[in-house]
Order: C-alpha cells, then structure tokens, then sequence
C-alpha cells in the first residue's frame, strides 16, 4: 500500500475547493480533480475512500484552516471587546480575499454531504472551532457576553458572515467595522 503525503493530500483538497467554486459539488467527478491535480484517479482513493469522503474532509480541512487563520496574530493584551472584535475582522478580511471557502460552506451546508451519520465530521468541527468556542466561553465568564448557548452565537455569527460575504466586496472599511459592531451588540451584554 502506497504511503500518504500530507503535501499531495492538501493540494489535492485546495484543488477540489477550486473546482467546487467553479462547477459545484455535484459537477465535482473524481477523474476531472484527478486531472486537474495530475495525478492518476486512482491516487486520488488513496487518500480519499470516495466523494463523500473527500468533501467530509475538505469541509473539516477548511473549518480547521480557517479557524486557525482567524486567530492568527490575535491580540492576547486588549480588552475582550476589541480581541474578539479581531477575531471577526479576520474570518470577514478571509472571506472577502478568500469567497470560494465561503462557496463551498453554503453548499456543504445544504447538501445531502452534510446529512446522516456525520458524528465522525461533527466531532472533528468541533475540535476545530475549540479557539471560538473558548472565546465566547471567556466573554461569557467575564459577564461580557450573553449566556445563550455557544452553538446558537456561532450560528448567528455564520449566518451573518454567510450573507455578508455575498456583498463584502460592496462594502467599505467603515461599512465593515459597522456590521462587526451590530454583530457584538447582537451578542454582548450592555
């Protein structure tokens, strides 16, 4: 059995993501992302058992990827307000540089991929969005944040971005900052 490389594993995923953008998941075939990475279709199940395998994976890969980049260089020394702050305008600065993550978000989400048996896939989401999830847990601690459920902040905050990401090149800086704002004061205790 051929060895895995973790290099041709994530090309391999920023490939389909590319693809995704363009045709959709259901324009995705394993030949055409084969072809396009340069690699026999055949290598492409050796790190992927089928599709569903390779969209569950790329969906953890891009949780993972973006959750990390959006508390990259995050100030520890600032008030909650404007850490958190800087958590958003990081995932809204990815967003708006990066629209094809946000793609392929939407579609996974309302996809037959994202249904069924996926405690595998929700487990794995979840340890990825540990930094987000300890975030609000701190402003909750702190008496900065309301006491609503975790997930139910999350999902508000997605849906927010979700939507302005449709409209993030529209947008000015200032215009920005404001929807950030709205966002803190639809979570924050005043």
């Amino acid at each position: 059995m051929r060895t895995k490389d973790d290099v041709k594993e994530k090309l391999i995923l920023e490939k389909a993501l590319s693809m995704i953008s363009k045709i959709g998941l259901s324009g995705l075939k394993m030949s055409l992302l084969a072809k396009e990475v340069g690699v026999a279709t055949g290598t492409i199940y050796i790190y992927f058992k089928d599709k569903k395998d390779l969209i569950d994976n790329l969906y953890v890969y891009l949780v993972k990827k973006e959750t990390e980049l959006s508390f990259e260089n995050l100030p520890q020394d600032v008030p909650f307000e404007e850490r958190f702050k800087a958590a958003l305008s990081n995932y809204m600065s990815r967003v708006a540089t990066h629209p094809e993550v946000q793609i392929f978000f939407e579609q996974y989400a309302r996809s037959p991929y994202n249904e069924g048996d996926n405690d595998t896939i929700i487990a794995e989401e979840d340890k990825a969005l540990k930094p987000l999830y300890e975030l609000i847990e701190t402003g909750q601690a702190e008496g900065y944040l309301k006491k609503s459920s975790t997930t139910l902040i999350l999902i508000m905050l997605c849906g927010a971005v979700g939507e302005l990401s449709v409209q993030l090149h529209t947008l000015s800086g200032k215009e920005i900052e404001e929807c950030i704002d709205m966002m803190w004061d639809a979570i924050a205790i005043h």
